[in-house]
């Protein structure tokens, strides 16, 4: 017979307290934060024991996706830093060594989120002979160095366009012989979890992107926004005002990436284009730019043909990534044929420090020669579509209507698609009806004693590549211009 023994009530009290007050802090410590600004990406952070660095594939319904991952990142030094890879059914953990060191290296630019860039390979349904069909796409994510640098748990998310592959009733990885005539194919087209596993060599295969070229890379440069063209003088003559109107709301901004992903090299090969790459966020800053504010932006022909621009100071780089098909333990590895051109656009990491966006305008003099900002047009007029306003007297091309603003590259490049560009300032609406604010507009008028005489005409270009952005596709247009002036008994 046991005796029940009885606590003072202070220390069954004093027992409970201690017992909530461990509980609550579990929950503080542990509970995590989710972090979502655009529709294609969430990224959650929470405490913990250790950290853990979780990526997570999904399509737009929420259901798990068969896929392999490349992850890099854009240091501020204009280097870039491989962040993880793997394959996985719907998620995948990662080694957070490299994350946290990425972040750190950002840590000293204060209201700033790097973006991760994400190389994906991933199963896009089943093809009508029933082999699974692969996809490939560049996606991305933000990270908050303070959060990463000291050690919380990350989990990001990412959606794909995907439809789920079609059940044929077997176990996953229990259809092994099926690799090896795959595996005879090139490139082959299958995933599994845990990469491809070859029963019969004993081998497992992964699809990775590597860094393979750096084409261009540029630091604290000039990044034209807005510009306009006259090639004659005579044109010169007639318009008497150009002014250019660039502005930067920096409260909540973000600087995006093109990324062109193309199979073989010839001109006729399809290609996906995604603007689904965020380089950078810029967060609770209190910065405004615009070039009226600080009086730039408009200029006087007076006869003199030339190259107007204005723009603001940031770094650029153009890189391209090849995808193999790699076989584990040996680290044998072929191309597949798939190449990702990738522009990079962002504010100066040098001024950021600073927290400043640093605007300025510019005059190229020979606007009909190949060099300085006449190569951006006469890459814009080879290789892109235009739409042309006729006016009376004066003429306008504006951003305002537009999902943003395109940055053409700062010089063709051999081998690199020329429809390429980046783009910057989304204007769209984030979470608890913050706005993303980027502003840019064109307006040239001729001459009075002209206007009666004389029409305006503006050549605004545009990429005719469609950029995949948030399951829907569109053209960027830039707001760059070919100005020209005709009679107005020529219209």
């Amino acid at each position: 017979m046991f005796k029940s023994v009885r606590f003072p009530a202070r220390y069954v009290a004093a027992g409970a307290a201690s017992m909530m007050a461990i509980a609550l802090a579990w929950l503080i410590y542990a509970w995590p934060v989710t972090v979502q600004y655009f529709p294609t990406y969430a990224v959650t952070y929470s405490k913990g024991l250790g950290q853990s660095f979780e990526l997570e594939v999904v399509n737009e319904t929420g259901y798990p996706v068969h896929f392999c991952a490349s992850m890099y990142g854009w240091l501020p030094n204009g280097s870039f830093a491989e962040i993880g890879k793997g394959c996985g059914v719907g998620r995948i953990g990662l080694d957070p060594k490299a994350l946290r060191q990425y972040a750190e290296a950002w840590r000293g630019h204060k209201g700033v989120e790097p973006g991760v860039i994400v190389l994906l390979t991933y199963l896009n349904g089943t093809e009508p002979g029933g082999r699974p069909a692969l996809a490939r796409t560049a996606k991305s994510f933000t990270i908050q160095p303070d959060r990463v640098a000291v050690g919380e748990n990350v989990k990001a998310t990412v959606k794909v366009k995907a439809k789920p592959p079609k059940e044929d009733g077997k176990p996953s990885g229990q259809a092994s012989t099926k690799f090896g005539p795959l595996l005879q194919t090139w490139p082959p087209s299958h995933i599994t979890e845990n990469c491809i596993w070859d029963y019969q060599t004993g081998l497992s295969y992964c699809f990775e992107w590597r860094l393979d070229t750096v084409y261009y890379s540029a630091q604290d440069t000039k990044v034209p926004t807005v510009g306009a063209r006259i090639k004659s003088a005579t044109d010169a003559y007639y318009i008497n005002s150009i002014k250019i109107f660039y502005e930067i709301d920096a409260t909540w901004s973000y600087f995006s990436a093109g990324a062109a992903i193309t199979y073989g090299s010839s001109s006729s090969a399809s290609t996906s284009y995604s603007a689904d790459v965020y380089s950078i966020v810029l967060r609770n800053t209190s910065l405004k730019n615009s070039t009226e504010s600080i009086g730039i932006g408009g200029f006087m022909p007076q006869g003199k043909p030339g190259v107007y621009v204005v723009g603001f100071y940031g770094d650029v780089a153009l890189v391209r990534y090849k995808e193999y098909f790699v076989s584990y333990p040996a680290g044998n590895a072929g191309p597949t044929g798939y190449v990702a051109d990738v522009y990079l656009v962002r504010p100066s990491a040098a001024r950021m420090q600073r927290n400043v966006i640093a605007l300025f305008e510019d005059v190229d003099p020979t606007p009909t020669d190949n060099s300085g900002y006449s190569q951006i047009f006469n890459m814009l007029s080879s290789y892109w579509s235009a739409n042309y306003k006729w006016g009376d007297w004066y003429v306008i091309v504006d951003s305002f209507e537009t999902l943003s603003i395109g940055i053409p590259l700062p010089q063709y490049l051999n081998g690199v698609n020329p429809k390429l560009t980046a783009a910057t300032g989304f204007d769209v609406s984030l979470q608890g009806g913050t706005n993303i604010f980027t502003e840019a507009t064109l307006y040239a008028v001729l001459k009075d004693s002209y206007a009666n005489t004389f029409d305006i005409i503006g050549w605004d270009y545009y990429t005719s590549a469609q950029f995949e952005f948030n399951g829907k596709y569109y053209n960027i247009p830039s707001v760059f211009v070919d100005l020209y002036v005709w009679p107005q008994n020529a219209r």
